[in-house]
């Protein structure tokens, strides 16, 4: 899934009291991909009479990380996909679940190429409204430690440097399921465009009900498996998502197919659809 974030752009001042005649203070920020950080499950889940969920976080860079936890809201858009909203904004379409769900620890510390589990804890207040609620959890690697180095520089005015390393977060969905939930769906204005050695595929998920869509947008020719793109959401707080797909073409054709089946299909896990299929189109191919 496409994810787009907006994130706050305050920060205090990293260094205080150091005096520095005609110098400046050069910031090295590098980023590393999110793959640094690995997760054992890709969502939360608290439905029916689930209470507890363990995740494991795994360290996969060469060196000891210690990592922050915690929550944040995150709203869908029609055609972005996610967007982190502000302290203090709201949502009325957004129903919260960090309120109802605890979690130990805060902070770890992993060594290279470790893990370490964290425990997420439901507690559902009795009086609680029937519907669907959600929070993001985020995994975020606090930053290295500065690195002041004192030696003449070749320019006397660059003067010292501090270098900060910072490694990339990752986030993932926690649901809160109260009450009994049903959610339909219908695919939309399905096109397709041929680019090169690829198929762009635009197409609008319809979504109606109580509770958020989640699966797989499979392409088929003949019943054959073409190209499949994992984890696509349609979340609670809108009822239409424009979604974006490329479909590489195959080396052998496409067997004489003229429309490619586009068929958007639950997780196993899911307890209406328990892995079928929640819509399905046909898209010529260009």
């Amino acid at each position: 899934m496409n994810k787009k974030t907006k994130a706050s752009s305050r920060h205090s001042p990293l260094v205080r009291g150091l005096c520095v005649t005609a110098a400046a203070l050069v910031l090295t920020l590098a980023a590393n991909d999110a793959q640094a950080i690995r997760l054992t499950m890709k969502r939360v889940m608290f439905e029916g009479s689930q209470r507890t969920a363990d995740l494991t976080i795994i360290n996969n860079t060469a060196e000891e990380q210690v990592y922050r936890l915690g929550f944040k809201t995150m709203r869908m858009t029609q055609g972005d996909g996610l967007e982190t909203l502000e302290d203090g904004v709201q949502d009325p379409a957004l129903k919260s679940a960090d309120s109802m769900v605890r979690f130990s620890p805060r902070r770890v510390t992993i060594p290279a190429g470790g893990s370490q589990q964290v425990r997420l804890m439901l507690n559902k207040p009795k009086d609680v409204a029937d519907g669907e609620y959600r929070s993001h959890f985020w995994i975020r690697p606090e930053a290295e430690s500065a690195k002041f180095d004192p030696a003449p520089q070749d320019n006397a005015a660059s003067g010292p440097s501090v270098q900060i390393k910072m490694l990339a977060g990752v986030t993932l969905p926690v649901f809160v399921r109260v009450g009994p939930m049903n959610v339909t769906a219908t695919i939309a204005n399905a096109k397709a465009e041929r680019k090169g050695e690829r198929i762009a595929v635009s197409m609008d998920i319809n979504r109606e009900g109580n509770r958020s869509l989640y699966g797989d947008v499979e392409f088929t020719c003949n019943g054959k498996v073409l190209h499949q793109v994992r984890g696509i959401a349609v979340y609670t707080e809108i009822a239409k998502r424009t979604v974006r797909l490329n479909v590489p073409v195959p080396k052998d054709g496409f067997g004489g197919c003229s429309a490619m089946d586009v068929i958007y299909r639950a997780e196993t896990a899911d307890a209406q659809y328990k892995g079928g299929v929640i819509a399905q189109t046909q898209v010529a191919i260009p």
